[in-house]
């Protein structure tokens, strides 16, 4: 007998010992777990009315239970619960239990009676229209006894009343859309009332003293600044409009407006109540072309480095990171005096084309110079004096070293100049790297090394292409670039910007831009250039 009952004892030891393991088992916490919760922990029902709670988080598979099924019966449907209040004992209270599949449990507390007063969350609110997220209220009623009417009054025009969710849900929403006070009366069924009251306030509207008349620029990168009359304050640019037309910025209540380009264009702003103006016209419209006179003063500057643009990883892939095995470079531009190795265009130490160095250039010669290894002359007399002149320097890599008139054609005003002084090719360029070369790298205009070799004259545009344009090419678009998105243009200035500047745009109108930086002849420190340096160009062209 008694070797039963230990026999029994042990094995109800082995059970409870595989009981706890099952039970741990099935307390694992599953990774997917989610917290179960309702949208209303506790409701007010009238007797015989029915009310929905929105399970608003949990795992599926949701099973209800109603605790006082004499005071509540509930039902669930997908993540909503209906609960109806029985009716019989006046002012009676019942508990729902909501369950999922992982067994966690949430609580709804239902107090109902066999007649409520008619309270709401809330009877005051002021709105704020046209505001996204301030110009609308939820009204919910807490108590009530169902069949719910309402009644509006609006002298003012000022609010718009959503009823849609007052049977199901007891709730209605109340937009503003104007300046004014308003009354909502809500009934129920049991002709108890309650009101609520709404302020609603309009944002005052953004407007400038450009609104009627726009903007007129009547320069390439002139400026003009638009004063913000009215609105919220934290005036921030909303549609910039064209960015390749304009340059906008923003300080307090005045927007700078400067333009990059000729052409129209709008903007809108925005405030801190959302408050959007009305489109602002702009016209880029110069009433002159003008150039710059650098004279003895002041040069041009640009780093291939410094490009940007959506499109600047494409131009760099055609282009080998801008190592060019074609190139052509432009330049516009009146000599007004000769100086030692004056500057044209180029990159010191690496491959230039300036000014000769016999009695401060007296012959007016050009050179192009490589490092120590590449020197190119031509004759006396290569330019004119005070004449609008087009220089054009284009390379072709595949050609030769001692091909050079064919490797390094030089054109003044559309027609091929010889090097016919010095001839010295002890380099032999595979690719022009417009990245490399003393300066930092730059690719300068007026200015190289020291601080003796300016420009001594005016400039009116220049461009870097990465092909070989054509004799035909120069000449039909020496003065004015004629051509419409022409192929291989890498950058071009066009330096009549009519206005003080410490830059020029870029005027490829492409998807890269690279800007000109103006300096003084004795820094490479971006300076602003005067318009007192700045003269109206020729309408004809003074060449041909």
């Amino acid at each position: 007998m008694k070797v039963m009952k230990y026999f029994v004892f042990a094995s109800l030891l082995c059970l409870c010992a595989c009981s706890d393991d099952n039970d741990n088992k099935n307390n694992e916490i599953p990774q997917d777990l989610v917290e179960l919760k309702v949208d209303a922990s506790e409701i007010s029902i009238a007797q015989g009315d029915t009310r929905t709670v929105k399970i608003t988080s949990g795992n599926g598979e949701y099973v209800v239970t109603s605790a006082n099924e004499e005071v509540v019966t509930a039902e669930v449907d997908g993540d909503l619960v209906t609960l109806t209040a029985v009716e019989g004992q006046n002012n009676a209270q019942g508990v729902v239990y909501v369950r999922d599949k992982y067994y966690q449990r949430a609580k709804i507390l239902v107090n109902t009676a066999a007649e409520f007063e008619l309270k709401l969350n809330k009877t005051l609110f002021t709105l704020y229209s046209q505001v996204e997220g301030a110009d609308e209220a939820i009204v919910k009623i807490y108590t009530g006894n169902g069949g719910y009417s309402l009644e509006v009054v609006d002298e003012n025009n000022c609010i718009e009343v959503d009823q849609s969710t007052l049977e199901d849900s007891e709730s209605f929403i109340v937009k503003g859309i104007a300046q004014g006070n308003a009354e909502v009366k809500i009934t129920d069924r049991k002709g108890k009332e309650a009101f609520v009251n709404l302020n609603v306030i309009a944002p005052k509207q953004i407007t400038t003293d450009a609104d009627e008349k726009g903007v007129l620029i009547n320069a390439n990168q002139g400026s003009r600044q638009v004063k913000i009359l009215t609105g919220n304050g934290e005036y921030q640019i909303h549609d910039a409009g064209d960015s390749k037309i304009i340059r906008l910025e923003v300080y307090g209540n005045i927007v700078t407006v400067t333009g990059r380009k000729a052409g129209e264009t709008s903007f809108t702003l925005i405030d801190a109540k959302k408050q959007i103006s009305q489109p602002i016209h702009v016209v880029i419209a110069p009433e002159k072309r003008w150039y710059m006179n650098l004279g003895r003063d002041y040069a041009a500057w640009t780093h291939f480095g410094e490009m940007t643009g959506d499109g600047l990883e494409s131009i760099k892939a055609a282009t080998n990171d801008f190592k060019l095995k074609k190139m052509t470079w432009e330049l516009v531009t009146r000599i007004d005096g000769t100086n030692w190795l004056q500057t044209f265009i180029g990159k010191e130490g690496y491959f230039i084309l300036r000014g000769g160095d016999w009695e401060n250039n007296k012959g007016r010669q050009m050179e192009l110079v490589g490092s120590d290894k590449l020197k190119l002359r031509t004759g006396h007399g290569a330019f004119e004096l005070g004449a609008w002149t087009h220089i054009a320097l284009v390379v072709d890599c595949s050609k030769g070293k001692d091909d050079y008139n064919e490797k390094y054609k030089l054109y003044i005003n559309g027609k091929q100049l010889q090097w016919t002084d010095t001839h010295k090719t002890d380099i032999d360029y595979s690719e022009i790297d417009l990245c490399a070369g003393n300066d930092g790298g730059r690719v300068s205009i007026g200015k190289a090394s020291d601080n003796r070799r300016f420009l001594d004259g005016a400039i009116l545009e220049a461009r870097i292409w990465y092909v070989c344009r054509t004799e035909e090419q120069l000449k039909a678009n020496a003065w004015n670039l004629e051509e419409v998105n022409p192929e291989g243009l890498l950058a071009r200035w066009d330096f009549s910007a009519g206005a003080p500047v410490a830059y020029i745009e870029d005027g490829t109108n492409s998807d890269h831009e690279l800007l000109m930086h103006i300096s003084k002849y004795d820094s490479w420190n971006a300076t602003e250039f005067p318009m007192s340096r700045f003269g109206e160009a020729p309408i004809e062209v003074p060449f041909k």
